[in-house]
Order: C-alpha cells, then sequence, then structure tokens
C-alpha cells in the first residue's frame, strides 16, 4: 500500500470511528442531537476522503470529473453537521447565517452543480498532470474553469463567517477556552479547506485537494469537547455518588435548623432541573412526596401574578447578571402566602451554573402590616384632600363676601335712586361701573381657587432639579426594578437652582420616567431596558433634563400630538399625563418637547425650567 493511500486510509478510518462513536451515544439518548450532527459530519468527512483518493489515482480527465462532481454531496453533508453542530452544542451563531450557509451549499452543490456533465468547477478537464506526493505520482487535472465555481467558495467564506460569529459570542459569554478551540479550527480549514483549493481551481497550485485534514481538524477539536463533557458528567456523577452519604447526614441537621427558624432551605440541580425540598415544606407547598420538582413545577405553584417575575429573576441568576433575590407569593392548600427568597449560584470550572443553593421566608404576617400601613397612610391621605378642600371652602366664602357684601349695597343704592322723582343718572352710572368692578373682582376670585383646586397647593421656591430626580427615583426604584429597566443618572455638577414647586415637577418627572419605563416593557428585552437621566444647562441658560429611553420611539406624523390633551398610544391610556406635564412647565415659564433618538432606538423627553435668578 501506498504512502498516500495509508494516509487518506488513516484519516478515513479516524472519521468512521468518530461516526460510529458518536451514533451510539444518539441511539442511547436521543436528545444528544449534537452528537447525531458529529456523525454525520464525520460520515461526510469520510466520503470526502475516498472521493479524493479515486481523483488523485484517477486515469483520464472524464473519470476525475465524474469524482469531481459528486464529491460535492459529502462536502455539503460536513457543511450541514457541522453548522448544525455549532449552533445546538455552543448555543451560537446567528441563525439567519446558518440558513444562508447552508441554503448556499444545497444550492450550489446539489443544483447548479449536477446541471453541468463535469460539475461546478471545471467546464472541461483538458488534461490530468502527474504531481509527486509522498514519494509517489498523483493525478492533478487541470481544465477550464466554470463561471459559476465561485459559490462552492463562497458557501464555505458564509460557514467560515459563521464559525467566526460563533465563537465571538462563546469569548462573550466567558467559555474562552471552547471559543479558541472553535477559533483555531476555523483558521487551519480557512488555510486548508478554502484558500488551497481556490488556488488549485484557479490552476494557480498543482497540488491535490486536503479537505479531508481540512474538515478532520474541526471535527477533531469538536470531539475533544463532546470527550470533555462526557468526563466531566462521570465526575460529577462519581462526586454525586461520594456525597450522598454526607447529604443524608447533613438532611437531618437540616430539619432541626428549618424547624427552629421558620426557614425553607432549598437546592435547584440545574443540570438535573431537580429541586430538593424538605418534606414539610413540600407539604406547605402542596406538592406530593413522591413528586419530582422540576423549574416548571415550582413556577406553577407560584402566584400567577408573580410567576414571570421569579422565572426572569431565575435566569438573570443563572446568567449571572445579578444576585437571586425577590418577594413572591405562592399557591398552598392553606391559601396565598408571601415570601422572601434568596439564593446563590454554584458554577464549575468553566463558568456554568451547575447548583443553586438559596433560603426563603415567610413573610405573610410582614406582607399584612405593610398593607394595613398602606391603607393607614391612603386615610391619612384623603383626610389630608378632605382638610385642603374645607381650608379653600372657607377661603372662597371670605374672597367672595367683600364682593358680592359691595354688589349688594351698589344694587340697592341704584334701587332708591331709581325711585326718586328725579333719578340722578350719572350716580347710577358710577353704582353700575362698581358693580361690575366688584364682579370681576368675584370672578377672579373664583378663578384663582379653582386653578388652586385643580392643581393643589402651589408652593414656589428655590430647588435643585438633580435632587428632584434622586428623589422621584427612590419612589420608582421597586417597580424599575420589578421591569428590569437600568438607570443611569449625569447630572452636571454646580447647576443653579429653579424656581418651582417641587410636587409639581416631581411629577411631570415621574410622568417620563413610567412612560419611558412602559414603552420599553413590550417592545424591549429583559436585559436591555435602560432609562437615561440627564440633568445640564441648556442654550438659554436654564436647567435643562432629559428622560431617554430605548423603545420603539414616537412615530413622525404624531410628535407634535403627544402633549395634547386625551391623545394617548396606550390601549386604556387617557391621554391627559402629557398634557399636565406642559401645564405645569408652562406655568414655571419653562418649555417642553419630545424628539426620537438619532443614533439609537427610543425617543428622549425634555423640559427646560429658567434659573432662579431670571425667574426673580
Amino acid at each position: 500500500m501506498s504512502w498516500v493511500t495509508a494516509t487518506w486510509a488513516a484519516a478515513i478510518a479516524a472519521c468512521v470511528t468518530l461516526a460510529v462513536t458518536n451514533m451510539l451515544v444518539w441511539l442511547l439518548d436521543r436528545t444528544a442531537r449534537a452528537h447525531l450532527l458529529m456523525a454525520i459530519a464525520t460520515i461526510g468527512t469520510a466520503g470526502i476522503g475516498v472521493c479524493e483518493i479515486l481523483m488523485m489515482r484517477a486515469e483520464t480527465p472524464e473519470r476525475y470529473g465524474l469524482v469531481l462532481r459528486w464529491v460535492h454531496v459529502p462536502v455539503t453533508i460536513v457543511v450541514v453537521g457541522l453548522v448544525g453542530f455549532v449552533r445546538i452544542y455552543l448555543d451560537a451563531g446567528r441563525p439567519w447565517l446558518a440558513w444562508t450557509v447552508i441554503c448556499t451549499r444545497m444550492f450550489a452543490s446539489l443544483a447548479l452543480n449536477f446541471l453541468f456533465p463535469l460539475g461546478l468547477v471545471y467546464t472541461t478537464v483538458v488534461r490530468l498532470r502527474p504531481v509527486p506526493l509522498f514519494g509517489e505520482t498523483v493525478s492533478v487535472a487541470e481544465g477550464i474553469r466554470n463561471p459559476w465555481g465561485f459559490l462552492g467558495p463562497l458557501s464555505t467564506a458564509l460557514m467560515l463567517a459563521f464559525f467566526a460569529d460563533a465563537a465571538v459570542t462563546t469569548w462573550r459569554r466567558g467559555d474562552r477556552r471552547r471559543a479558541c478551540t472553535l477559533g483555531g479550527s476555523t483558521l487551519l480549514y480557512s488555510a486548508v479547506g478554502l484558500v488551497h483549493p481556490t488556488l488549485i481551481n484557479e490552476g494557480k497550485l498543482r497540488s491535490p485537494y486536503f479537505l479531508t485534514f481540512a474538515f478532520l481538524g474541526i471535527l477533531a477539536a469538536m470531539s475533544f469537547e463532546l470527550a470533555r463533557d462526557v468526563l466531566r458528567a462521570r465526575a460529577l456523577a462519581g462526586q454525586l455518588k461520594s456525597s450522598e452519604a454526607d447529604a443524608r447526614e447533613s438532611e437531618q441537621r437540616l430539619r432541626l435548623a428549618v424547624g427552629a427558624a421558620s426557614i425553607v432551605i432549598w437546592v435547584w440541580d440545574v443540570e438535573r432541573d431537580d429541586f430538593w425540598l424538605s418534606p414539610e415544606t413540600r407539604a406547605l407547598r402542596g406538592y406530593r412526596d413522591s413528586e419530582r420538582i422540576n423549574c416548571a413545577r415550582f413556577l406553577q405553584s407560584v402566584h400567577p401574578d408573580d410567576r414571570e417575575r421569579v422565572r426572569e429573576a431565575l435566569e438573570a441568576s443563572l446568567a449571572g447578571e445579578r444576585e437571586y433575590e425577590i418577594e413572591y407569593r405562592f399557591v398552598s392548600p392553606g391559601g396565598e402566602r408571601w415570601v422572601s427568597s434568596k439564593g446563590v449560584v454554584e458554577r464549575d470550572a468553566a463558568g456554568n451554573a451547575v447548583r443553586m443553593r438559596g433560603a426563603s421566608v415567610d413573610i405573610t404576617a410582614r406582607k399584612a402590616a405593610d398593607a394595613e400601613l398602606l391603607l393607614q397612610r391612603n386615610e391619612l391621605a384623603h383626610l389630608s384632600r378632605v382638610t385642603i378642600l374645607g381650608e379653600l371652602s372657607g377661603s372662597l366664602a371670605h374672597e367672595l363676601n367683600q364682593p358680592l357684601t359691595a354688589i349688594l349695597s351698589n344694587a340697592q343704592a341704584a334701587q332708591r335712586h331709581l325711585a326718586g322723582p328725579a333719578p340722578d343718572l350719572g350716580e347710577v352710572q358710577e353704582i353700575l361701573k362698581d358693580i361690575v368692578a366688584e364682579d370681576k373682582r368675584a370672578g377672579e376670585v373664583i378663578r384663582r381657587l379653582r386653578l388652586l383646586l385643580r392643581k393643589g397647593e402651589v408652593i414656589h421656591q428655590p430647588l435643585d432639579l438633580s435632587g428632584a430626580v434622586e428623589d422621584v427615583l427612590k419612589i420608582t426604584r421597586s417597580d424599575l426594578v420589578h421591569q428590569d429597566v437600568a438607570v443611569t443618572i449625569d447630572a452636571a455638577a454646580g447647576l443653579p437652582a429653579v424656581i418651582g414647586d417641587r410636587v409639581q415637577l416631581q411629577q411631570v418627572l415621574l410622568n417620563l420616567v413610567v412612560n419611558g419605563s412602559e414603552a420599553m416593557a413590550g417592545a424591549t428585552a429583559p436585559g436591555e431596558r435602560r432609562l437615561t437621566i440627564r440633568v445640564g444647562r441648556d442654550e438659554a441658560g436654564g436647567v435643562r433634563v432629559s428622560v431617554a429611553d430605548c423603545g420603539p420611539g414616537i412615530p413622525a406624523e404624531r410628535l407634535a400630538n403627544v402633549f395634547e390633551p386625551f391623545f394617548t398610544t396606550k390601549p386604556h391610556g387617557l391621554g391627559l399625563g402629557l398634557a399636565v406635564c406642559r401645564t405645569i412647565i408652562e406655568a414655571h415659564g419653562g418649555r417642553i418637547w419630545a424628539e426620537n433618538n438619532p443614533d439609537a432606538p427610543g425617543a428622549t423627553f425634555h423640559f427646560s425650567i429658567p434659573v432662579a435668578a431670571e425667574r426673580a
């Protein structure tokens, strides 16, 4: 046997061995789709090796062209297998790019390739040239290039782009070893599997193809990762078995601690998706003793209104974005209960979450006390409003008493003058002027009181808008956390004070913050919702506050109407919030406007208030 045949036969045998091994794994575990795709890719690589041997041993141009035409079939099988393997195993790479690679390769290999007598590379194989390789002579073709031959290298370049994208995504997730493995094998294929065949087809290099070894390098790297997973799983199984005895002893101690402190201890095996809870906790939550509790079953016992929030908190904790800490309700056989839960994620050497341990405390009594306190606060606020209305009523009676008394007196005097035998019309005219003046005075009193009644008590005083922003964010902190909105404050130093009513300006800020959060709720994914609040000087010398979101923005044709009364884009909105904001800002001598972000999604609402010296 020659060295050429021996070398390619060894590569083919390695591919067949890998294919059989991975196929057996898939047959034993049908969920191991990555192993199935690896088996498909290795079978395709073995087919490429057979075709390359036949081309090197070809004696006629017709024989060489026939094999070159059919080699595209195993190449397509390898591309589909590798792209699917990377997408499923690494959970990386853009899906649209993966489908583009597959469709391009299928179109080039299975459609156009078989429309031409000699395939996609050559329209005519002119002759075969003998080339030395490993001490013997092999055949290399010279022919006329097919103008459609660029599709083969194009699909290969797209595959390399997909691999690079997957490697970058894997690197950013923190799995740098796998990223380097994929990136290194991709570079090898770039040299051997893309550049080398292109030079051969263009006639700039006389050499046989080495696609078998290019693909084999990627397959070897991926097989190494699969083998590491198997060894890690075996090691974890051994560790779990050795710790079972210790776990039984610690469980007894744990039960004593749980009973004494009224704390629920739980453990979530992330890889097996299995929750451990004490028997007492199972009974409290309504789980059967023999029931297996996975994440879906756990979330099923959570109150429907809190279920999505708990799921997002678990996912964020597993992703390393934040610690698991949440208060939620669960539905038990005894009724609805509140718990405060905290958990810590345990990770392996690669940074993957393998386990979460946590504790939950029943806070139903505390929540009931908080609800009672909130009720008392609401009643106190209602009493305060009733008191203000009472003071306004007294003020109304006092302020209107004098002009009404004057009107009555003047009217009686006019009657007396007109009842006389020779009424002085000049005097009556003066009396009527007094009546009109007093009537205007009464109307002005009513107008001012109506303004006070509509807007509440207004106290204009020097205030710091940066401090007002911080106060509003303290009020909305829980709501922003619940909606997974990150807030950034960019406040310039040394800003002058403005003259205004703190409560009303806080109302404007609160409205803009809530609107921005709601705009992002349905259009922006959790973890990408950002609200930016900037406080600084404007062009006119006043203080400007800008609230920017990253939601869908405002249609250009609606920008001019957002501050109009009863104009709203919310399904259940009244359209009064922004109209009230405009009224407040204009009453402070400022202006308010909205615009779409020029270089990013979302909209920004601005308002500007004159500084204290200008208002004075």
